[in-house]
């Protein structure tokens, strides 16, 4: 039965807000209000799915950091959140406003994915350990080894956060080994945290273009059910109930940091939001 599947969400918010906080001068929340936050929303996420769960920041960091010192080789990260390295790959999900697929693209403010690829050429590296947060399906995996390869970089190894057992034995298939933090044989779905939380950097898919501006896997902004497996008759109070606790957030990094959180400071702008001195909380506060 689907419903007995696990939907996997992997943690990932606090990390992202401390860089965002130290970067432009706020203060957050202390770990305590995460944690209420996060048992709000897996209290939740619990009356959707039966089998709800959430993989914890700390998990996947010393997970992946134990995983890749193991391994011995120099990691290329494609992953910014829980494995930083001197070597990565900034690769993300591009849409249309419209939320149409338009394929893979560089992140925002980093350079053309052939830049990239020929800075690694530059750095000498013939072997490396690969890291990811997530392996669902293994497809860009696949196509990132095979990008590697054609530089004459070889990959005997992946390491991830979080691996599904249908990209974990596509990996295998190529007769490289792969190593996760935490594994599942099969799931509803596995989902950034991020992406439930507008404005939070790296939240959602990146909107074509070279402007920082994500699209939230929230109505009225994204697709949640067939980018999140959000069942169609949830998606408008799932996506109004995720907006709440983003303004929770942004309310109360305001209360700590004695000043407001304006559009223009988002880590990363929202579709259709404005991106100038408006305040974000007033704004999320006429949507809801």
């Amino acid at each position: 039965m689907r419903m007995n599947k696990p939907y996997v969400v992997s943690a990932d918010i606090y990390l992202l807000m401390k860089g965002w906080a130290i970067q432009n001068d706020f203060v957050l929340p202390s770990r305590e209000f995460f944690c209420r936050l996060r048992k709000e929303f897996s209290n939740y996420m619990s009356g959707i799915f039966s089998n709800f769960e959430l993989v914890s920041e700390d998990e996947i960091s010393y997970g992946l950091a134990k995983l890749v010192a193991e391994s011995g080789l120099p990691a290329i990260s494609l992953d910014r959140v829980y494995c930083k390295s001197e070597l990565n790959l900034e690769i993300a999900r591009l849409v249309d406003k419209n939320g149409k697929d338009c394929g893979l693209g560089h992140r925002a403010g980093t350079p053309p994915i052939v830049q990239q690829i020929k800075r690694l050429q530059m750095s000498g590296l013939r072997e490396v350990v690969v890291v990811d947060d997530v392996v669902f399906s293994g497809a860009l995996l696949e196509r990132i080894v095979d990008l590697l390869s054609r530089i004459h970089i070889r990959v005997p190894l992946i390491c991830a956060g979080v691996g599904i057992a249908e990209g974990i034995n596509r990996i295998n298939g190529t007769k490289r080994e792969i190593r996760c933090a935490c594994t599942y044989e099969e799931v509803i779905d596995e989902v950034c945290e991020r992406d439930f939380y507008a404005g939070v950097p790296l939240s959602g898919r990146l909107l074509v273009g070279d402007d920082n501006i994500g699209v939230p896997y929230l109505l009225p902004f994204g697709k949640p059910e067939s980018w999140a497996s959000i069942p169609s008759e949830y998606a408008t109070d799932f996506s109004r109930f995720c907006l709440h606790q983003t303004k929770t957030l942004f309310d109360e990094v305001e209360r700590h940091s004695g000043r407001p959180v304006l559009c223009q400071d988002l880590g990363r702008k929202v579709v259709g939001l404005p991106m100038n001195e408006t305040r974000y909380a007033e704004v999320l506060h006429k949507i809801l």
